[in-house]
């Protein structure tokens, strides 16, 4: 950077390499930019002006949220006030983008709510970044909202920022679509769900998360040089996105309210988000703190960090040479550790950073008072424990006399400043990352001191030893990757931002997520061996998944399968699982456990005391969640996961409260009760009897309520009404009709009323796996004539609990009727070929005739009654309306079946 650029005044966009002037409104004479909402979103063009004359200005908005001194970059101020927003943000490390992007959707909600999406979502690379993020966009909301600067309702509250983990309800972003909120969480758990296979969620819930994801929402993916195969993964997402919207619009349908993506990193190059489906996107914003005329951000990006080799180097990955490694470094960082300061350490591996930990705590005790304070942050730690460490370093309970021992977890994101930081040699970009979190704030007048390990520097013997040792030395990363690295800071003396060189290039995706591959996804059920499809290689690098673990005292019995809470999961790489459960799997008594969807409360399982789970007998694979008996040790509070069978962990009651952050009332009947299994059917579980006109009428009024809150249109509205009146037909059925008879506990209802909910808990139904939303469906069509017209409200009826959709088979364990008399007939989730469904008045001017079901629709081919199969009408569908928008339809009618369900709970259709 040459020290007359720091004269220019004007921020850069790029228009093909080129740089022209966005907010000065100077753009390229060859090929202007379209910077309407319209340009990549499809919605309608929107004025560059602003129209919400009334609402405060950004400066105003900044100053509420972060304090009356805190003033914005020009960069921050330009993204909020422009009426519209680049695909990339490239911003240097300490510029504010999280603050940045968050407030400027802020800003943009006040004054174009009808083109901003209503929904934020932050998908950051690693937990870490999680709960910090959390944490700043809660207490800006919170701020905001005291300052009473939202009159109109347009911005989510403190408590409508949700952080997606395992083991926390989605029910409560998922229930109340029309709310404006901000979703946080790693690429994991998003891109999992944007995938329609969410990691520890449940396989009902799939569709709805899937839903909600596509529509309405702005994606922010953070740190996009870390994300790996996530990051392909986010640019073929988005294209799929635009091409389904541009071929609704040809064709004349509802397109309903669109999704935006923006990358975000201080170490990006547009280039990098090239796929085969998604082109390498020409709006990027870059953001030069010389030009930005801004002497804060100067300083920041001039902020001394000097940088040295480190003399502490493994000379091979043995064992006792990396013991002896790690002890000299402990030597070493406490030796250079500034009193009154925060020394960094960033190690490449989770057992190295335990075991340095472990050093530096011994060298500190045996130094006695005043010591520094000690932190260790990495991603093999539950909620509560993690916690307790990050608040060591960050927030009101923050020391600044401190050592903190990390993994790559920090190196992004996290808003620290340390004076000293030594790191492991990493891959350049991650380099960069890291050189970030030292004299982050400019505030060491002399500088940082910053020492890089080299890993493969003291490998030594011939060529094919040094080889295989380097690829050892270099997990998680590339030989190839670090040696370039270290090609780079070879020539560097200072890192501070101005000193270092582009980023260069990166690896490129493994595998690429097509189109099939999507449509493939969007069915839900399980193969015939019980198996799903790995999405592991579409969100994360196959080196570096992980599953879930929760741990129970399973001598404990129980009646109810447990259920893992957020507070106790834990993530484990897959190769240490394996290695972990290989091990335990040798003691007589099984120790780890898997979900049964089949487990049925009356069968129950003999000599089990842990009901719905069944041994894990299999490999694991990406996004499972395992019930641990705590036999089976693995963990120590103090340093996380090790798999040490000796670290027994103290199991986390599961019956203390989560941290409240439900938004909407709409949820407490909703996902939380929401069974995994096929058989069950805990929403008609009520306390209270409800009448099945009455359910059907209520529900119907919902999804009304819904569609206008959403601004729908006609048709939409029209299907999902309609869909609302026929859902639960199929409670008419005299099985389901037994079930909650015997659920009355003494209450007096006339036989003639059929009813939709019950009192008593825990009341299976006498045939196994009844599902009375395939009878609805059923019942539907042939009131419809078999039309391929019904197809969508026939699919939105059979969906509304997520286990019936895209097929029409019987369970691997569901048996055939034992009656003489049906012997041979068909027969699938409950339902038998010629049950009957009494009359019934359904609302409007719907009315069902009292009439028989046939199951022939099951079977692939023609059937001269219901002409084509369930498989052929919902794969067509699924190219007809594509899988974001029938995601979205299938959710709406599943909400209003929510809210309907939690009033009649809380009486509030009393009398009506």
């Amino acid at each position: 950077m040459r020290d007359d650029d720091a004269y220019a005044c004007e921020a850069n966009v790029f228009e093909n390499g080129k740089p022209t002037h966005l907010f000065g409104q100077t753009l390229s004479a060859e090929r202007p930019i379209n910077l309407t909402a319209s340009s990549y979103s499809g919605e309608r063009p929107t004025s560059p002006s602003l129209t919400g004359h009334d609402s405060p200005g950004f400066d105003r908005i900044f100053e509420a949220a972060l304090g009356s001194s805190a003033q914005p970059y020009r960069w921050q101020r330009a993204l909020a006030e422009d009426g519209d927003w680049p695909e990339v943000l490239i911003a240097p490390t300490g510029s504010g983008k999280t603050a940045g992007v968050t407030l400027a959707w802020v800003c943009h909600r006040l004054r174009r709510p009808e083109s901003t999406p209503r929904r934020l979502v932050w998908c950051l690379p690693m937990r870490t970044l999680v709960d910090q993020t959390n944490s700043e966009v809660r207490r800006w909301l919170g701020s905001l909202e005291n300052e009473g600067l939202d009159p109109g309702g347009v911005l989510p509250r403190a408590d409508d920022v949700h952080v997606l983990m395992g083991g926390v309800d989605s029910g409560r972003w998922v229930a109340a679509p029309e709310r404006p909120a901000i979703l946080v969480g790693t690429q994991d758990m998003l891109l999992s769900r944007a995938l329609m296979r969410g990691y520890a969620s449940s396989r009902a819930a799939w569709p709805m998360e899937f839903g909600v994801l596509h529509e309405d929402t702005q994606w922010v993916f953070d740190e996009v040089q870390l994300m790996g195969a996530g990051r392909a993964t986010s640019a073929q997402l988005e294209a799929f996105r635009r091409h389904e919207l541009a071929r609704a619009s040809q064709e004349g349908r509802p397109t309903g309210r669109h999704c935006r993506s923006l990358w975000v990193s201080a170490t990006l190059e547009p280039e990098w988000l090239e796929t085969v489906d998604h082109a390498a996107p020409t709006k990027v914003r870059r953001v030069d703190p010389a030009a930005e005329d801004d002497a804060k951000l100067c300083k920041l990006a001039r902020a001394p960090k000097h940088l040295s080799r480190a003399d502490d180097v493994p000379e091979s990955p043995g064992a006792a040479d990396e013991k002896a490694y790690l002890a000299r470094l402990a030597n070493s960082v406490v030796d250079a550790h500034r009193a009154g300061h925060m020394t960094l350490v960033i190690v490449n591996q989770v057992k190295r950073a335990q075991g340095l930990h472990d050093r530096v705590l011994k060298i500190l005790a045996a130094r006695g008072d005043p010591a520094p304070a000690l932190a260790l942050l990495h991603s093999r730690f539950r909620p509560a424990d993690r916690k307790r460490e990050m608040d060591k370093i960050v927030g009101a309970g923050a020391q600044s006399d401190i050592i903190v021992i990390a993994t790559q977890s920090v190196e992004a994101g996290v808003d620290i400043s340390a004076a000293v930081m030594f790191t492991e040699l990493a891959p350049w970009a991650s380099m960069v990352q890291r050189f970030g979190r030292a004299n982050r704030r400019a505030e060491l007048a002399g500088g940082a001191d910053v020492f890089w390990i080299d890993l493969l520097g003291a490998l030594d013997g011939d060529d094919k030893k040094v080889e295989k040792q380097a690829i050892t030395m270099s997990r998680p990363y590339e030989v190839d990757d670090l040696r370039e690295a270290s090609k780079q800071l070879a020539s560097l003396k200072d890192v501070a931002p101005v000193h270092l060189p582009a980023p260069g290039d990166i690896d490129p995706p493994l595998r690429v997520l097509r189109r099939k591959d999507l449509d493939d996804l969007f069915d839900t059920d399980a193969d015939l061996t019980g198996f799903d499809v790995d999405i592991s290689p579409y969100v994360r690098d196959a080196d570096d998944t992980d599953i879930r673990v929760f741990w129970r005292e399973l001598r404990v019995s129980g009646d109810a399968p447990p259920k893992p809470r957020a507070q106790e999961l834990c993530a484990v790489p897959i190769g240490l699982a394996r290695n972990w459960i290989k091990a335990k799997r040798k003691v007589s008594e099984p120790l780890f456990f898997v979900r049964d969807p089949q487990w049925r409360h009356r069968a129950g399982q003999p000599g089990s005391t842990h009901p719905g789970w069944e041994p894990f007998r299999d490999a694991p694979f990406p996004g499972l969640t395992l019930l641990v008996d705590v036999r089976a040790g693995g963990y120590l509070e103090s340093v996380g996961f090790t798999g040490d069978p000796k670290h027994v962990p103290e199991p986390v009651d599961p019956s203390q409260p989560a941290p409240a952050t439900a938004a909407s009332p709409t949820a407490s009947h909703g996902q939380d009760q929401e069974a995994e299994g096929h058989d069950d059917d805990t929403l008609s579980e009520t306390g209270a009897p409800i009448h099945l006109t009455d359910h059907l009428r209520h529900v119907a009024h919902e999804a009304s309520l819904l569609c206008e809150a959403l601004e729908l249109d006609a048709e939409t509205r029209e299907l999902v009404i309609r869909a609302a009146r026929w859902h639960d037909l199929g409670k008419g059925h005299e099985v389901f009709q037994d079930t909650m008879r015997r659920g009355l506990d003494g209450q007096s209802v006339p036989e003639e009323v059929l009813l939709a909910k019950t009192v008593g808990q825990n009341v299976r139904h006498g045939r196994a796996y009844f599902r009375h939303e395939l009878a609805s469906a059923l019942a539907f069509l042939a009131q419809e004539g078999w039309s391929r017209e019904a197809d969508l409200g026939a699919y939105l009826i059979a969906a509304h609990h997520g286990k019936v959709r895209m097929n029409l088979r019987a369970l691997p364990r569901e048996s055939a009727p034992k009656d003489p008399d049906r012997a041979g007939a068909r027969f699938a989730r409950g339902v038998w070929e010629d049950d009957e469904l009494p009359p019934m008045e359904l609302g409007g001017t719907e009315r069902w005739e009292r009439g028989n079901l046939t199951l022939s629709i099951m079977e692939l081919g023609w059937d001269e009654v219901t002409k084509e199969s369930w498989t052929e009408r919902t794969r067509d569908l699924l190219v007809r309306f594509g899988p974001f928008r029938l995601a979205w339809l299938e959710t709406l009618l599943r909400i209003a079946d929510w809210r309907a369900s939690a009033k009649e709970v809380s009486g509030g259709y009393d009398g009506a």
